[in-house]
């Protein structure tokens, strides 16, 4: 009997990670040792319920996170390690790219050159143009920038996640006071959003995509979704993945600018929060994206629409034990 696999979820409290959990626990059962890490205590990380075990660490660009993962890889040796939050997946990027990652710990994750250019959405907007990709009208957050964009636009961060920080600005006097190398200012763009689910093989090139149209969104979860193919959508999502290059899942979002034309607002190196909910239809992003590490088939996982669908998420309540 072969070995049993050892997974660490990082950032375990988060939507993406628990959806994550669950596609493991479908997938391979308790043939995985799930090892749930997250900034909280256990008992407010619904994933626990699903886990082996729990491990409560720091912020991860605090200086002891790194002391957390090595006491993690003196732990459970030969783990396999996947963050699944911007920042956890940048500073574990970075610590591979400089060789400092713990011994032990097999990271499943982008390369660090890929990961710093999701974050920082001036970059990655410089590059989806150099590319031939459609990026809104984008400039440094500047009173000049807003009135060459017009009213209204949308004020985001250089780096941020989850659209925290994201809102509309009506006049220029809003944003005076802001350092322009942190704050963007963009056109405004036609909803509704869609993001693009993704699949892309390290070892094969085999290509799934998902198209998730938002209908209902809440504190910037997806809470209802329309699921269909998009042959256009498609074919960026495949020219995306392939010149990055972005192996493995990942999603980015969509919407259209003023000529009707699909616009990228955002990738994103990991799995969507709302992501889980294409296995529901036959489309496990997150097992494929583990099993393809693996070295493992993944057509099963990623069955191909016939149709569209519609998929509605409804809350759950989890005992997580007392503290």
């Amino acid at each position: 009997m072969s070995a049993r696999r050892r997974l660490i979820v990082g950032s375990a409290g988060g939507t993406n990670a628990f959806g994550a959990i669950r596609s493991v626990r479908d997938r391979y059962g308790d043939r995985v040792f799930v090892v749930a890490i997250d900034t909280n205590p256990r008992e407010h990380v619904a994933a626990t319920v699903l886990s082996d075990a729990f491990v409560q660490v720091p912020p991860a660009r605090s200086p002891e996170f790194i002391v957390a993962l090595r006491d993690l890889a003196h732990s459970y040796p030969g783990a396999c390690y996947l963050p699944l939050h911007d920042d956890e997946i940048q500073v574990a990027a970075h610590l591979a790219f400089e060789e400092r990652l713990p011994s032990g710990l097999e990271l499943i994750a982008p390369p660090f050159g890929v990961v710093r250019l999701c974050s920082d959405k001036w970059q990655m907007h410089q590059w989806l143009a150099e590319k031939g990709f459609r990026s809104p009208r984008t400039h440094l957050a500047t009173p000049a920038a807003f009135r060459q964009i017009g009213s209204p636009a949308m004020l985001k961060p250089r780096e941020g996640t989850g659209s925290q920080g994201v809102r509309l600005i009506r006049d220029g006097r809003e944003i005076a006071d802001l350092d322009p190398n942190r704050w963007l200012l963009q056109e405004q763009l036609q909803g509704p959003e869609t993001a693009i689910d993704v699949f892309l093989s390290r070892r094969t090139g085999a290509f799934v995509c998902a198209c998730r149209e938002y209908i209902e969104v809440r504190a910037t979860v997806a809470m209802k979704v329309r699921v269909h193919s998009d042959p256009v959508l498609e074919r960026i999502a495949e020219n995306l993945a392939c010149t990055l290059p972005l192996h493995g899942g990942f999603m980015f979002q969509v919407m259209r600018d003023s000529t009707g034309q699909w616009t990228i607002i955002d990738v994103n190196p990991r799995i969507g929060s709302g992501t889980r909910m294409c296995a529901v239809l036959g489309l496990d992003f997150a097992a494929a994206n583990l099993a393809d590490f693996w070295g493992e088939p993944v057509d099963a996982m990623l069955r191909p629409l016939s149709e569209e669908h519609y998929v509605v998420r409804q809350y759950a309540d989890y005992d997580t034990g007392r503290p």
